[in-house]
């Protein structure tokens, strides 16, 4: 491999790992700027999004792995904190369609550009970065931390909360903490 295609080659990693912090962070104010809120969260609003007036009854059916609880609190909280609105069916006025507003729709919209405005394509790319934390739940705070060290080969502490949301210290160490005792990020000899 010559030295040409070697650079353009880490140009081209770094470029890519831009582009999904820029996603994480359209999805962080989707939801209401909460870099705490897990990856399934957004994928639920993305769900939710694509298929506008939707119920919570349709999203398990199109969601094989996500509990009836889980989507019930997550549902719960898109509301509360104005992602989503909920109206009752013309029809049948227990059932409850959802639908993203505001900010979120506007945010989603954002990230989407990446995609194509393709919500099938977000959705894989999020249940893929769903999938890479294995059994941990990863909040998008812990997203954004991988992502930006995705393409670094080293990194200080003060770096990575250079480059994450304004909120207290101890949260961002305790996420790099966690990360670190996942196994996920390498702590160097200092």
């Amino acid at each position: 491999m010559t030295q040409a295609h070697a650079t353009y080659d880490k140009a081209d990693t770094a470029q890519k790992a831009a582009a999904i912090t820029t996603i994480i962070d359209h999805l962080v104010d989707a939801l209401g700027g909460e870099p705490s809120c897990t990856v399934r969260r957004a994928i639920i609003l993305t769900d939710i999004d694509a298929h506008q007036g939707t119920t919570q009854a349709e999203i398990l059916a199109r969601m094989d792995d996500v509990h009836k609880s889980a989507l019930n609190r997550d549902v719960e909280w898109l509301y509360d904190h104005g992602c989503i609105l909920r109206q009752p069916d013309p029809d049948n006025a227990r059932i409850l369609r959802l639908s993203t507003c505001g900010y979120a729709k506007k945010n989603l919209d954002y990230a989407l550009k990446y995609f194509d405005f393709s919500h099938s394509a977000m959705l894989h790319f999020l249940e893929n970065m769903n999938g890479v934390f294995g059994t941990k739940k990863p909040t998008l705070r812990d997203a954004k931390i991988i992502s930006f060290l995705g393409y670094k080969k080293s990194v200080t502490r003060q770096e990575i909360f250079d480059n994450l949301y304004s909120g207290p210290v101890a949260t961002d160490n305790r996420a790099i903490n966690n990360l670190i005792n996942f196994g996920m990020v390498q702590k160097s000899d200092e």
